[in-house]
């Protein structure tokens, strides 16, 4: 009977033990993240320029590396080697953050509102098209983000390049923690929607 109550009262414990074990691994939520346009801190780039602002541009499609099409943030540890996040994760897709985020802070430097996002309707006369593959957007939240991005710019009646480049941005972090990473990842960002409209700004008196 001792052996039974015993045996008993093991399992008991066993079971709160579990139980609050398991309530202890739920109290941490995940956090979530988006980037966020910069456009404020690019206010002096701004142009009010008939060319540009008569323009309707095309963002997409964006191509972004496989390792970073999922919700939890990658951080980088060298070279080879990324660290996924367990709680930061991203509140959305970052693919179409990324989207979000380049054409409105294109559409702010180019003085334009006719900026949209592929897919678009057909009946829509686009100018030019942007196309733009993210290689590497990634970085260390004690030390900095880096952004390696490449991009074409189309001429949309004839599908013609216009330009193309490829850049690497690196951006300092100011707080070292996933807020700070997430702050210097859309800086990084917006420095790429500068270089962007620059090229844009510079074919639009010949090419469009």
């Amino acid at each position: 009977m001792l052996t039974k109550n015993y045996f008993t009262l093991a399992l008991a414990t066993l079971v709160i033990v579990t139980l609050f074990s398991g309530c202890t691994m739920r109290t941490k939520p995940p956090r979530f993240y988006t980037l966020s346009p910069v456009v404020d801190e690019y206010k002096s780039l701004q142009v009010n320029n008939s060319n540009t602002s008569s323009l309707i541009i095309g963002i997409g499609p964006i191509k972004i590396a496989d390792y970073l099409a999922q919700s939890r943030i990658v951080t980088r540890i060298d070279d080879n080697a990324i660290n996924l996040a367990e709680f930061d994760q991203w509140s959305g897709s970052l693919q179409n953050n990324i989207a979000n985020v380049l054409s409105e802070n294109i559409s702010s430097i180019l003085g334009t509102s006719k900026v949209v996002i592929h897919p678009w309707r057909s009946f829509i006369p686009i100018d030019c098209q942007v196309l733009l593959e993210i290689v590497r957007f990634d970085g260390d939240p004690d030390d900095k983000v880096t952004l390696v991005a490449s991009w074409v710019i189309l001429r949309d009646r004839d599908k013609s390049i216009v330009d193309m480049n490829r850049i690497t941005i690196h951006e300092n972090i100011g707080v070292p923690d996933y807020g700070g990473l997430v702050a210097a990842q859309s800086k990084a960002l917006g420095q790429l929607g500068v270089e962007i409209s620059q090229s844009i700004i510079q074919h639009s008196m010949k090419e469009y």
